[in-house]
């Protein structure tokens, strides 16, 4: 039997295709330690703070006028802005911190 026309091309990417699975999917060794990027409400620009879900350009303009006049320690003092409720600070717990960045 000769092997002509595609099916050796055929076989040669499935051959290709099971290599690539296998030596791409062994696991990763060594320590990997990967801290959870959070967002400081007194310090960061308004370019981070719109990434932050319910946060949009015009609310992220708020926060930073707002704590030009007040000091902003955890997410429920965002509730003084208005705008901002109980639901959209419950979704900022998890993504703010109370230390700045380095």
């Amino acid at each position: 039997m000769r092997l002509t026309g595609a099916i050796p091309i055929m076989l040669l990417l499935i051959f290709y295709c099971m290599y690539l699975a296998v030596t791409f999917s062994k696991p990763s060794t060594g320590n990997i330690t990967l801290k959870p990027f959070r967002v400081h409400l007194q310090t960061e620009d308004s370019g981070i703070l719109e990434l932050l879900p319910g946060i949009g350009p015009t609310m992220a303009m708020k926060i930073v006028e707002f704590r030009a006049e007040h000091e902003i320690n955890t997410p429920e003092d965002l509730l003084q802005i208005h705008g901002i409720g109980p639901k959209t600070v419950d979704k900022l717990r998890a993504l703010t911190t109370k230390h700045p960045r380095d």
